[in-house]
């Protein structure tokens, strides 16, 4: 039946897929596709109400004008996404691109080392100096602008002379943003264009560079938003040295990665393997579902502990905000985040909160915020997984509960459901994305069910404890027993991480567990949905009608 939280749902998947077509291919013939599937899918979850619900002629109108929103609300986030699209300025360093200058600007924000060795710096593009035998003009300087993504090779004695704020000039070859979309990167061109970078600039290791400026960073300089990052990253390091000190680095990165995120700190790369192998890569990283977890944990201790409602709303969003400061904004948590932000308001307004309606306000919200967000291949795959888990895995949850008597059979049920419906929403995008799946997730994943929550809350409750001790004016012997009730809070998470650990490294260890296919087509993908959808509704109205028979 389409509700109201049924169809704003769809009004938002509506408008993140012309968002996504515009963020992709610039082409408005592909909305044709997305217009007629979404029509469609509204007359036929009309179609499930009764005769006598569409008799009146207002009815009918109410229903043709649902319909002919949704085939017009691509077209509005493709139009949105458009207007909202980042551009390059006629100075931007990018029109210099496939060309050798020598570059003068500001670092601004210097990022982590990657895999392959490359050091980045986000920077502030002040002027270029173009040579005579290059290009035929005399030798200039020329202003430009725009922020620029400088890469140099991790050996060259060039990075450590850089930090933030540092005013520098040096060789560089010159690539646009929109080359990395040709070489099948355009995920991490839109990435970039969403953070302002239109233009690459590669260091020529050959040549030295020259830092003209050494400015030094000043607390009473920095704006709010420096204060507070600086303030984090401190205080995460703090967290990442306590972790470790307690489980030793591979369990303790381990345990820092699922509460803090993957990129706070290194991974053991075998490690990070076996888990991508057996498709449990998801569970590295402080997700949506770690929030989910933190928040309700909060506010079932506040309900046990009958403090009021409005103060047990108030310490969920705030062990909500101390979760994203720490995890970071990718797009699971900002979604996960959005999504308590929204029930906890509801709370206090003293409304019902209906999850369905709360996904498609937090989609419509995201889009709003930044279209760009919705070519995020996390923010698909999150937005898939919690949508799938929503329609199907509810009403199935109903079934069971009217024809399953015992408790813990139909527990087992629903987690088993849970894994496989989530597994088949984000199916296709994996193999889309990642060319590859694992064999194996079933298993994992149960476990990882089995072990995630209680991590998840022995880590964040043994980090609150540590900030604690940072925070407040202890001496040492006062901090000494929080820091003792950290570490042991650390233990017991150890003894479950280092079970999945075993079985993880014991699955990966097969031959088969992993499977890589050839490229999948985007039809393939869209096929895949229409049909997924449509077999569930047909499940869905099928074991409606078998438990009302019982």
């Amino acid at each position: 039946m389409l509700t109201p939280p049924v169809f704003l749902l769809l009004a938002g998947l509506q408008i993140a897929v012309g968002a996504l077509v515009c963020a992709c291919s610039q082409s408005w013939t592909l909305l044709l596709w997305p217009s007629t599937i979404g029509s469609v899918l509204c007359a036929f979850f009309m179609s499930s109400q009764s005769d006598s619900d569409l008799v009146d002629a207002k009815r009918a109108g109410a229903a043709i004008a649902l319909i002919v929103f949704l085939a017009l609300a691509p077209p509005l986030g493709f139009a949105y996404t458009s207007w909202r699209f980042p551009r390059a300025s006629s100075n931007d360093l990018a029109q210099f691109a496939g060309r050798h200058v020598d570059l003068e600007a500001t670092v601004e924000a210097v990022l982590p080392l990657k895999s392959g060795g490359q050091a980045r710096f986000i920077c502030s593009a002040q002027s270029v100096r173009l040579t005579k035998r290059q290009f035929g003009w005399r030798n200039t300087d020329r202003k430009c602008e725009g922020q620029t993504l400088l890469v140099i090779r991790r050996g060259s004695p060039f990075i450590d002379k850089l930090n933030r704020k540092s005013h520098f000039k040096c060789a560089c070859a010159v690539t646009s943003v929109d080359e990395l979309a040709k070489r099948g990167k355009g995920g991490y061109a839109i990435y970039l264009k969403r953070i302002g970078i239109n233009s690459i600039s590669y260091f020529d290791c050959r040549q030295k560079g020259l830092v003209l400026d050494e400015r030094l960073e000043r607390a009473t300089t920095f704006t709010l938003a420096e204060t507070i990052s600086e303030s984090v990253e401190s205080l995460r390091s703090r967290l990442i040295s306590v972790h470790i000190q307690n489980l030793g680095q591979k369990v303790g990165s381990l345990l820092t990665a699922m509460v803090l995120g993957e990129k706070a700190v290194g991974l053991d790369p075998e490690l990070l393997a076996d888990f991508r192998n057996v498709g449990l890569s998801h569970v590295l990283a402080a997700s949506g579902f770690n929030l989910t977890v933190v928040t309700f944990s909060a506010h079932w201790v506040c309900r046990a502990l009958c403090v009021p409602a409005l103060a047990t709303n108030g310490v969920s969003f705030a062990m909500m905000i101390v979760f994203v400061l720490f995890a970071g904004n990718s797009s699971s948590v900002v979604r996960a985040s959005l999504m308590c932000a929204l029930a906890i308001f509801c709370s206090c307004l003293g409304r019902r909160v209906h999850i369905a309606g709360l996904l498609g306000a937090t989609l419509l919200i995201s889009v709003v915020v930044d279209p760009l967000s919705v070519a995020d291949p996390g923010f698909q795959l999150s937005y898939v997984a919690v949508s799938g888990i929503i329609f199907v895995v509810a009403p199935v949850a109903t079934y069971l509960e009217a024809v399953v008597e015992r408790r813990w059979l139909r527990w087992s049920l629903d987690c088993l459901f849970t894994v496989l419906v989530a597994q088949a929403c984000v199916l296709p995008l994996q193999l889309f994305y990642f060319k590859q799946i694992g064999l194996l997730f079933l298993p994992a994943n149960l476990l990882a069910s089995l072990v995630v929550t209680p991590v998840t809350v022995a880590g964040f409750t043994s980090s609150l404890l540590v900030l604690l001790t940072a925070l407040c004016p202890f001496g040492t012997a006062l901090s000494q027993p929080f820091l003792c009730l950290a570490a042991l809070l650390d233990w017991l998470a150890a003894i479950a991480l280092n079970l999945l650990v075993y079985v993880v490294v014991s699955l990966s260890s097969c031959r088969w567990a992993l499977i890589t296919v050839p490229p999948v087509a985007v039809w393939q993908v869209l096929l895949y949905y229409l049909g997924l959808v449509l077999f569930s509704v047909v499940l869905i109205k099928q074991l409606e009608k078998t438990s009302k028979s019982k």
